[in-house]
């Protein structure tokens, strides 16, 4: 099973959207799709889910494209957007019921209790959906996505409006339905991604800049290390020592010193610490934060 995403381009008037946006992802995934206000985002899982035609550009998931076969395609698929419609009229079981009708599932009253078991609204079951908190409602509308148990799951800011125990509950519910599923969704929440993704999109300005591993996007090009002497180190940094190297002083007794080899690195400071008679309280490999990443491919 494998989600194919080749070429997308979407353009409003002289706006470009989407710019020739090509990926690909594989049943088992928890993918983060990142990026500033207006870098896409949105807009490409709108295509992806059939919602939105592309200017150019096809969506294959497990051999079916959704400009070929899209009816066959959106069966597949499972989709909460952003601004997640509802019938709030509805009493939240009456309206699962119409949505297992409308994807002809057997076994509806079974079906419709495991969602509501795995989306927490257990306590909410027989209210109007109108009738719900925010927090709720995104519970519902993650509900009413997965109901069909599809194999590609788009989830656009699930966890927007939830509070911190809500947060919990629903990231991990996010990470079990990866199991028999493909899940893509959108955030602005970076801690978020590092607590449930195995790999991120990070899209800036209409176009791709990361496609990778969390590891991968979070490991340095150029490693570094924090020292933190006892003494203050500014009057040493004229010493051609230090002139050789890449570093940053954060204060008088603290560099942050970046180099290809960790190892020599940190042999190379212990001994000109020796030479010179100063003392190193500290000497630690410093990873770059998701954050910080963020920052780079999008500033």
């Amino acid at each position: 099973m494998a989600l194919d995403v080749k070429g997308l381009c979407k353009k409003y008037d002289h706006q470009i959207a989407v710019d020739d946006l090509s990926f690909s992802i594989e049943k088992g995934a928890v993918v983060g799709f990142l990026g500033p206000n207006g870098a896409g985002k949105s807009t490409t899982l709108k295509m992806i889910a059939g919602y939105l035609a592309p200017d150019a550009g096809e969506v294959i998931l497990n051999g079916i494209s959704n400009q070929k076969e899209p009816i066959a395609f959106k069966q597949l698929i499972g989709y909460l957007p952003e601004s997640n419609p509802l019938y709030e009229e509805m009493y939240v079981k009456e309206y699962f019921s119409f949505l297992a009708s409308l994807h002809k599932i057997s076994n509806t009253s079974q079906r419709i209790a495991e969602v509501i078991e795995m989306t927490g609204l257990t306590p909410m079951q027989h209210k109007k959906i109108g009738a719900l908190s925010k927090g709720y409602k995104q519970r519902v509308g993650i509900a009413a996505a997965i109901m069909h148990k599809p194999a590609l799951i788009l989830l656009d800011e699930p966890t927007s409006g939830l509070d911190p125990n809500q947060l919990i509950e629903i990231r991990s519910l996010i990470q079990s339905l990866s199991k028999d599923a493909i899940v893509l969704f959108s955030t602005h929440i970076l801690q978020e991604v590092s607590a449930i993704c195995s790999s991120v999109i990070v899209l800036h300005q209409s176009k791709l800049v990361a496609n990778t591993t969390i590891d991968q996007l979070t490991k340095p090009s150029k490693p570094a290390v924090c020292v933190v002497f006892e003494e203050e180190i500014t009057p040493f940094l004229e010493d051609l020592f230090w002139k050789s190297l890449e570093y940053e002083q954060v204060d008088k007794q603290v560099l942050v010193v970046k180099a290809k080899d960790l190892s020599l690195l940190k042999k190379n400071i212990l001994n000109y610490a020796l030479d010179k008679g100063l003392n190193i309280q500290a000497l630690q490999t410093q990873e770059a934060s998701l954050e910080e990443i963020f920052k780079l491919l999008t500033h």
